[in-house]
């Protein structure tokens, strides 16, 4: 059960890069979008849910969870700052959720 107090699967996030595999477990469902970024040593989990109207960030620095970030209906247009958030690209709203892990 997730904070969110809905059931999400455990799922892996398996990919390869300069610095060799990296895999991660994450908290993401059916029907969710989920993409992955790499800086600075750094793993981002950006998953998002247009339907559900939710957006979910996970942070990581090696295997370790740094930490994660939900929000879920008028939430998400209040911390990305428009009603039409999923016309963001994913890179652009990772920029600003990433502020609410630190």
């Amino acid at each position: 059960m997730a904070n969110a107090r809905h059931f999400s699967p455990c799922l892996l996030v398996k990919f390869r890069d300069r610095k060799g595999i990296h895999r991660h477990k994450i908290n993401a469902g059916h029907g969710d979008e989920v993409y992955a970024f790499r800086e600075n040593g750094q793993t981002y989990i950006y998953i998002q849910n247009t339907q559900l109207e939710y957006v979910w960030l996970e942070m990581f620095a090696g295997k370790d969870k740094i930490g994660d970030v939900f929000f879920r209906g008028g939430q998400v247009a209040e911390v990305l700052g428009r009603d039409k958030w999923e016309d963001d690209t994913p890179p652009k709203i990772v920029k600003k959720l990433v502020e609410y892990i630190y």
